[in-house]
């Protein structure tokens, strides 16, 4: 049995000693659990926090909307994003006057970019990142003229 912080990302692991090793079972599990210390577990989601993730594993205080990560955009530091922060800095961009070239879609590139971006609303329906995907979705179905 060794636990392992489910962190994406997390190389942290903790090893029972080596009398307790040879079990595999829910009572190993718990008995681990019982006896890493600084570890933390969400018995909900079956997941267990090292030390340094154990934050992870409390529920958030009512009222409060737990941070969302983004599944690729990321930080310097390689962190996901807050979801609902990404949405703002995206459409602070999208507002501003941007001093780049223009580059310009095909139409069949603009077809494609649009039933993309309806996938990712899909995914993301009742978010702010899915309303801003199908808002885009919507202009470039309008420019390239394809309702298909």
């Amino acid at each position: 049995m060794v636990l392992s912080c489910d962190v994406a990302g997390c190389p942290v692991q903790l090893e029972p000693p080596v009398i307790e090793a040879w079990r595999n079972d829910a009572d190993a599990r718990s008995w681990a659990r019982d006896h890493a210390a600084g570890w933390t577990s969400d018995p909900i989601r079956n997941t267990d926090y090292c030390p340094e993730h154990a934050r992870f594993s409390t529920a958030p205080a009512a009222g409060t909307v737990p941070p969302r990560p983004t599944a690729a955009a990321r930080d310097r530091a390689g962190n996901p994003l807050n979801r609902d922060e990404y949405v703002k800095h995206l459409q602070e961009h999208l507002a501003g006057r941007s001093t780049e070239p223009t580059m310009m879609l095909t139409a069949a590139h603009a077809t494609v970019a649009a039933r993309l971006l309806d996938e990712l609303a899909g995914v993301y329906r009742g978010e702010s990142l899915g309303q801003l995907a199908q808002e885009l979705s919507e202009i470039l179905d309008s420019r390239s003229g394809d309702r298909s």
